[in-house]
């Protein structure tokens, strides 16, 4: 739930991915847009057909020297819990220069057993591991996945706003969120303004697609994701305030509760 609610909000696009999609994604520096207040907390929720199913603490503050230690708390809530019960821990570090991703932990815990991802993120690629409790005596290993550019859930979001977002760009985003890679395609379709929490705000409309890279690294279409449209504040924070996501259970979204940077 946590790794798909931060990979539904990292940012968006529609279109054919060409062949060197490798090459745009190792490629893509950072843009002119400055880093996001020093200590930032927001609260999502999120669900679906406006039935709220689950919440999410996220919290991002600079760490030492240059980079950023994001985290994520959050579960299944309400009459949802009951059915399926679902909490994950997410604890990401990413260095400024260049937002890459240094490493991230995973831990979702259900009913009955947890799994835990650990990744180191390196030149060219990340290694992984991924123990799931259920598998008692097993030895798991560590994998190896080489895409250049290929950043986590949280360097993907920090690279994606430092862009400057006009209308028309397109972005490719190479995104490791946990067991395997996809490729983030983005395009910023305008400004406007959105009707949130009760006010209206300027915000950056953008629309998502998201690809599955196979293997032998062929993009494959995710067979669980259709379509995507995010709304990012257009502001100094540059939060998304809503995203709403065809899949192939329907309708989803996930929706800013409230936020606070903290002095």
């Amino acid at each position: 739930m946590i790794r798909a609610f931060l990979f539904a909000v990292l940012v968006l696009s529609v279109g054919e991915a060409r062949a060197d999609w490798r090459t745009e994604a190792a490629a893509l520096r950072p843009g002119p847009y400055p880093p996001p207040p020093d200590n930032l907390r927001a609260r999502y929720v999120f669900g679906w057909g406006g039935f709220e199913a689950a919440a999410a603490d996220v919290r991002l503050e600079r760490g030492t020297g240059r980079t950023w230690n994001a985290t994520v708390r959050g579960g299944t809530t309400g009459v949802v819990r009951k059915l399926w019960k679902l909490d994950a821990d997410y604890d990401a570090e990413v260095s400024e220069d260049g937002w890459r991703s240094i490493q991230f932990t995973l831990i979702e815990k259900y009913k009955r057993y947890r799994v835990t991802e650990t990744t180191e993120f390196r030149p060219g690629g990340v290694r992984s591991r991924r123990v799931n409790s259920k598998d008692e005596g097993s030895d798991p290993k560590w994998l190896n996945f080489y895409v250049g550019g290929l950043r986590d859930m949280a360097g993907a979001l920090l690279l994606a706003r430092s862009q400057p977002l006009a209308t028309g760009d397109t972005l490719k985003l190479a995104v490791f969120p946990g067991e395997w890679m996809y490729l983030v395609r983005l395009e910023v379709i305008g400004r406007e303004t959105l009707r949130w929490r009760g006010e209206q705000r300027k915000v950056i409309r953008c629309a998502m697609d998201i690809d599955w890279i196979g293997k032998d690294y062929s993009l494959q279409p995710h067979k669980k994701f259709q379509r995507g449209t995010v709304w990012v504040s257009d502001d100094e924070v540059r939060l998304p305030l809503r995203v709403e996501v065809k899949v192939f259970i329907g309708h989803v979204f996930a929706e800013l509760a409230e936020v606070k940077a903290v002095l």
